[in-house]
This record gives structure tokens, sequence and C-alpha cells, in this order.
């Protein structure tokens, strides 16, 4: 082979490479060990998988658990269960967070099976898949424990992205689905670690219009009553001298749903439990 025709092969070679540089062909941008930290798709996190993979999140995937309708004990474990179903697909992905509205993590992550999933970032924050954890037949289940938070900590929220593969070996033709459960603490749970129990009775219960409270001893000095919602807002407080026995609380203007009172007497904090319907 001459010079000239060493030199054409040559600059035809670097043409070629500098193509393919440039223009790559589509690869998969998936993340079959595991998705990368942040991907849930929260307010606090602001991303999810669609990073990697073509098309918008649409709603979808399920996010369940144990938990009481009450809401979750401080320091007690519960079992959380994260599913995906896609029908005609069989390669799925998630990714979960406790969290707060604002991002914070709330309580602990626990794996429960190591084969198919594992915690990632720095404070164990997400739970993911492994590769031994994307197969399935147009459906995948994953479950992991949570160690809800200290008492006072409020609701969490665990936020979930879920991905559905082609498997085609790109980027394109997946399915990104975001889904949340909102977990609320149970209010007299942590009220009672600190409140100490006093004479106090309360009825109807449940109650549509007026709640009564009768105490035990009915000259008892009562400073203040307070309504707490279920997340912890005080959203009505009353004020006594000496709550006599039946006396009534207006409770119409209340939204229906679960609440605690909170009385404050001479001989202590207590608490009780009740349902405005």
């Amino acid at each position: 082979m001459n010079i000239y025709k060493k030199t054409v092969v040559c600059a035809v070679m670097i043409t070629v490479a500098m193509i393919l540089i440039s223009n790559p062909a589509p690869t998969a941008q998936g993340n079959v060990a595991g998705a990368p930290i942040g991907k849930t798709g929260s307010p606090g996190d602001a991303s999810n998988c669609t990073g990697c993979h073509a098309g918008t999140a649409s709603a979808g995937g399920s996010i369940t658990s144990d938990v009481p309708a009450s809401g979750y004990i401080p320091g007690t474990t519960y079992t959380i269960t994260a599913s995906i179903t896609v029908s005609g697909l069989s390669r799925f992905g998630f990714e979960v967070s406790p969290q707060s509205a604002t991002g914070l993590q709330k309580g602990s992550l626990v794996v429960t099976n190591s084969t198919e999933t594992k915690l990632v970032g720095s404070t164990a924050k997400y739970i993911t898949h492994k590769t031994a954890g994307t197969s399935g037949v147009g459906f995948k289940t994953w479950s992991f424990n949570w160690t809800a938070p200290v008492s006072g900590s409020g609701n969490a929220i665990m936020y979930g992205a879920f991905m559905a593969s082609n498997a085609n070996g790109t980027n394109t033709g997946d399915q990104v689905f975001l889904s949340n459960l909102l977990i609320q603490e149970d209010l007299t749970a942590s009220i009672a670690s600190y409140a100490s129990e006093i004479g106090m009775v309360i009825y109807p219960n449940p109650a549509q219009e007026k709640l009564y409270v009768k105490t035990i001893d009915a000259y008892e000095n009562i400073g203040t009553l307070e309504i707490i919602d279920i997340s912890g807002r005080i959203i009505k407080t009353i004020n006594y001298e000496k709550l006599s026995q039946g006396k009534s609380i207006d409770i119409t203007d209340l939204p229906g749903g679960v609440y605690v009172l909170r009385i404050h007497s001479d001989n202590g904090i207590g608490i009780k439990k009740f349902i405005k319907n």
C-alpha cells in the first residue's frame, strides 16, 4: 500500500470514529442494579426516573403498609410493600423513601430481602431494587420494614418511583410511575408518653354537635381544654376556671375525623381520643 492509500484509509477511519463518538448508538440508561439516590419524585428530591429514561412520569404503582388507621406508634417497626403492575412487561425497578413534605428523612428503613433490595444514601434514606429483584411477569412486588421515628415527628410520607422497562436495550419505551403513602403519627400514643392520666370521661363518642366532659371530681380545677387534630395541630382552645360535671363543648365547626381532647388540671394532663361524625 502506497503512502497515498494509507493516508486515505487513515482519514476514513478517523472520520468514522468521530461520527461514532458524536452519534453513539442508543443504549439503555437503566440502573438494573439499583436506582441512583434521590429519584423518588418527592418534593424534596425533585427528580425521578425520567432523568435516565425517556418519557414523562404518571401516577401509578402502589405503596401499602400494615400501619393501623390510627397511625404509627413511635419506634415501632412496620412492613411496607411496594408494587407495580404493567401487562406485557417483565423487568421492573423501584425506589422508595420515607420523608416529610420538605424532604426530611422520617424513621429508618430496614432490608428484609437482601437478595432483591438494598439501602442507598449516606443515611440509608432510600431503598431500591438489586439486579436479582427486577424480574416479573406483568408485575413486581418488593417488601421491606420501616421503623417509625421518635414521638412528635409528625406525618411521614412514603414517596416512591417505579420503572416498568421493555428491556429493548435503549432508553425509549420504558414507563415511569410515581406514588406516595401518607402515614400519620398516632397522636394519642405520642401524647400518652408524657401525659398523666386524670379522672375524665367524654361522651358521646363518636359525637356530632356536642361533646360532654365529665370529671370524677366535680370541683377539680381545670385550666385549659385543647382539641388537637391527628397531625398534632391545636385547632381549638377552651379556658375554664372550674369544669363542672356534664360541661359541653360545641364541635359543630370541626370537620369529620379523629381528634384528641387534652385537658390540663391541677392533677396533671389527661388525654382522650374522640371521633367527630
